[in-house]
């Protein structure tokens, strides 16, 4: 009768968003990355391929890195989640990347992409959090 009031409720993981990574090195001026290839691209058709890819998969990934940075933004990458399509900003800052995200819809990560794709740089980007990781 009393098992229940002692047990221990199970804690909630630990999350942090310190995490940082090395800066990526891309030789190419754009290259996409998914499950499936990992190659040099020259054309917005593409990279769209790939994208539409990931839509249709849900095990499936996409990263699109760019050569040049100007506006410090190094990559854009995406997959699916319970909730949509989280599209995450790989910021260089210094000798590291930081990772920021937001969820979003299948429309609007393609077109995040595309400008990224566009114009190197990604609009509105204090609507995206730093990326949560589990300690």
């Amino acid at each position: 009768m009393f098992g229940s009031f002692f047990k221990k409720t199970p804690k909630p993981k630990q999350t942090t968003t310190d995490v940082t990574f090395q800066n990526t090195v891309c030789n190419v001026p754009w290259n996409i990355r998914t499950q499936e290839q990992d190659c040099s691209v020259s054309s917005w058709d593409e990279i769209e391929d790939c994208v539409l890819g990931m839509f249709a998969d849900a095990d499936e990934f996409v990263t699109l890195t760019a050569g040049d940075a100007p506006y410090h933004i190094r990559y854009v990458q995406a997959a699916q989640t319970g909730e949509g399509i989280d599209v995450e900003l790989g910021i260089e800052e210094g000798d590291h990347t930081r990772l920021v995200g937001k969820n979003c819809s299948q429309k609007e990560c393609m077109d995040i992409i595309r400008e990224f794709y566009q114009t190197l740089n990604v609009q509105n980007q204090e609507k995206y959090k730093p990326v949560e990781f589990f300690v």
